[in-house]
């Protein structure tokens, strides 16, 4: 399990789940965005409760291995939709050129 600390909270979640939510949150800080995420915590007390985020450029985590008695909030399919959503940030997009940037280009030379 992992302690997570972010806007002055700290929470306990699963290690693959903060993993993928840090992850995530340096895609959307490197793409200049912000999303809301909500993932499964564990309180003091060994209840299971969640917390919603707002991540984006100007968040800052940290993350560090505890030890716990209760057992991680596993949820594979926030996790597999985390890395997904961090995926989807890395792909390359199309951007517009100026008139002078196109002409740059030679479409009558073969490759």
């Amino acid at each position: 399990m992992k302690s997570v600390t972010y806007a002055g909270l700290t929470f306990a979640t699963a290690d693959a789940i903060a993993d993928a939510l840090l992850q995530l949150a340096a895609a959307l800080g490197q793409n200049e965005k912000a999303e809301t995420v909500e993932i499964p915590v564990i309180e003091e007390d060994g209840r299971p409760n969640s917390v919603q985020l707002v991540i984006g450029p100007a968040s800052q985590f940290i993350s560090r291995h505890i030890d716990s008695p209760y057992d991680d909030p596993q949820d594979v399919k926030l996790v597999d939709d985390l890395v997904k959503r961090t995926r989807l940030l890395d792909l390359p997009r199309a951007s517009a050129v100026t008139a002078a940037e196109f002409d740059r280009f030679d479409f009558d030379t073969p490759s």
